[in-house]
Formats: structure tokens, sequence, C-alpha cells
């Protein structure tokens, strides 16, 4: 069947607004009404006539106005009203399976929908990607791939296609094909972000830390890292001991959002990193501003205070710990340390027995106490030697 100019735009219409709707919805609110009007012009100048419809496209050009304002109902009865008129308009089909998929969720309605559209339009690369995302949705993952690779062969540069069969890969675990679909994606769209950014998380989850921090470089350097990403990349930095470069990221990223915790606590672990622990400190004590009771930032505030050689506060710290959880065998370990770092190594011991209590700490505190005790005796010896030496 032909298709008049006016008709392909408004299939565009529709598929743009399937898109604004899966992302959260942004119809215009329209008046309820019973019956829909479309006048159609005609492509020519002010003296052109009106472009003669048939009767299909009038149902179809109904059911997408029925559609922008939210009747449903009507715009299926318009869309299944085209296709009796004419059963070999494909149009009315997305329009359905859109519907069927996203509105509904009668997925094996969309499906049939999809198929149908693809059994009548097989040379088109959009009737197989769209029964491919249809595929994908109802999670069967490999017919989705199959389907991709189709819409692909036919179309080898529609760059959204490459992107959902890397998705579509990603859900079977095939992540060679997953990478080598999104780079395809990357090559045919390279200003946008999308398949830089799947790929970034891919080789991230893969452990592959220089291909993950090009390919978040990549999103970063176009301007469009979210405080996500940048922190992700800064810990990615952290993981390759560049300490100054996640510094600078996390530093970022504190500027933009500063009661993001885990920025702050990534920046922390930078500073005793670095061996900067009154930096370390620093940001411990801000994070519990937002979280006063966090028992592993306190913990880990009181390690810094040992290394910072604040004792006293390292004390009270671990005491607080143990109001919170009492028994805590690191308390009692952290506490330990700061009297061991005075040179009480009797008190650390007597620290260190009541963290034995704690079975996940008890066999390093066995071997603490140990320690201690060489302690005591090199602190023995050397009073003997000094006894001596002094006559």
């Amino acid at each position: 069947m032909t298709k008049k100019p006016m008709v392909v735009r408004l299939l565009v219409l529709l598929v743009v607004g399937s898109v604004c709707l899966a992302l959260g919805g942004c119809m215009t609110p329209a008046p309820t009404t019973d019956e829909v009007t479309i006048t159609i012009e005609g492509s020519g100048g002010a003296s052109s006539p009106q472009a003669a419809v048939t009767p299909a496209e009038k149902a179809y050009h109904s059911a997408t106005e029925f559609y922008r304002v939210r009747e449903l109902g009507k715009a299926i009865e318009n869309f299944e009203r085209a296709r009796e008129l004419d059963p070999g308009y494909v149009e009315p089909l997305y329009g359905l399976g859109r519907i069927y998929l996203v509105d509904t969720q009668e997925f094996e309605k969309a499906l049939e929908m999809y198929e149908l559209a693809r059994d009548l339009a097989l040379d088109d690369p959009y009737s197989h990607s769209s029964l491919a995302y249809a595929y994908f949705v109802m999670g069967r993952y490999q017919e989705s791939v199959d389907t991709y690779v189709e819409a692909v062969q036919l179309n080898p540069d529609d760059a959204d296609a490459f992107l959902n069969l890397g998705y579509a890969y990603e859900k079977m675990q095939m992540h060679l094909g997953a990478i080598e679909a999104y780079r395809r994606a990357q090559e045919l769209m390279p200003d946008d972000t999308r398949a830089s950014q799947s790929l970034a998380h891919l080789y991230y989850r893969a452990g592959i830390y220089d291909q993950a921090i090009a390919a978040y470089e990549k999103v970063r350097i176009r301007g469009s890292a979210s405080a996500y990403t940048l922190s992700t990349l800064g810990f990615l930095y952290m993981k390759i001991g560049n300490l100054d470069r996640a510094e600078t990221l996390f530093l970022a990223v504190l500027q933009q959002t500063p009661g993001d915790v885990t920025a702050r606590a990534n920046l922390a672990g930078v500073y005793r990193d670095k061996g900067d622990y009154g930096k370390t400190v620093e940001q411990y004590e801000l994070l519990l501003q937002e979280r006063p009771d966090d028992v592993s930032y306190l913990l880990a505030l009181a390690d810094a205070y040992n290394e910072a050689g604040q004792y006293a506060s390292a004390i009270i710290t671990a005491k607080h710990v143990l109001g919170l959880r009492a028994g805590s065998g690191s308390a009692y370990i952290a506490w330990a340390k700061a009297l061991e770092k005075q040179g009480n190594y009797e008190g650390a011991i007597a620290k260190l027995e009541q963290a034995k209590s704690d079975p996940e700490w008890r066999s390093h505190a066995i071997l603490e106490i140990e320690r201690q005790h060489q302690l005591i005796e090199i602190r023995e010896q050397k009073e003997a030697r000094d006894r001596w030496n002094q006559g």
C-alpha cells in the first residue's frame, strides 16, 4: 500500500511518544473526546489540493490521535479497524504492539503484533528491531539476539540496534559479543555516550580496569558524566594506584554533591593510602556528621586517629562503637592499638583479651596478644641494658 508523507510523520510521532513514555511519560494532557478528526494538508503550496487518504489511513490517523490523548481503548479499536481495511498495512501493527508491550503489558499480544509486522516487512530493519525489543522485554534473550542480528544485517549503520544487541548479549553473559556490539555502536554514534558507558560498566565488572578507565574518560570528556560515573572513575584510578587523579575526581564529585558519602569515603581512602592521616581524619569526621552512628565509619575514624597520633580521640571513638555494638572485637582492637602506641602494652593486652570474645576477631586478637608480650620483653631487655649501662 502506498503511504502518504503525512502518514510517515505520524508514525514517527508515535515512535517518539513511545520513547518518552518508556522514560516516564512526556505526553501532554488533552481533553477527553468521543471523536477525533484529523485534517491532512497537502505537501505543496497554499493552493495545493488536500491530500487524499484511504479509509485505512484515516483509521490509523485517528488511532494515533486517540493514543496521543491516552484513550487506549479507542486507539486499539482504530488500529484494528485500519488492519481490517488493509491487512497489508504494517503501521497499525506497530501501534498495537507498542500499546500491548508498554501500556497494557499484554506481552503475548504485543509479540503477535510485532511478529506479524516482521512477516509483512521482512526487508525492513525496523520490523526486526521492534520484534527484538519485544523479545528482550519478555526475557527471551536468545531470540532477541538473533532478531537484532537480522536487523543489523539489513542495516549495518543502525547504531541503536547495535546498542540494544549489546544489552541482549550482556543478559546472556556473552561479554565478547556485547563488547563488539557496543564498539560498533560507538563508531556509528561517537557523540552519544551510551555505548561508552555500557562498555565501561562491562570492563569494570570484568576487572579490566585500564579499558574501563578509557571508556569512562570518553564519557567524561564529552561532558555527560554523572556524579556516579566520576566517582566510579575515581575508584578505578585508586585501583591502579593513581591516587592524585582519584583525589581530583572525588573532589569534583563532592563539589557538585557535598552529601555524596561514597565519594567522601573513597576520598578518605585516598588520603589514607597517601599517608595523609590528618586529611583522612577530616573526611571521616565529615562523613560522621551525616551518619553519626555508622559503625564502619567510626571504626575507620578510630584507625585514622591512631595513625594521626590522636590516641585519646581513638579511644573515645572505640568506646562510642562499643556503646552501639557491645563486644565489638574491632573496637577493642582499635582501643588496644591506641594503648600500644602510648607504650601501655599491658593495657593493650587487657583490651585484646576482651576482643577474643568476638569470634570474628579471636584469631587476630590472640596473635596481637603474643606480639604485645614480645614488646613487653623487648622493653624489659632495654630497661635492663639501661640499668647495666648506668652502673
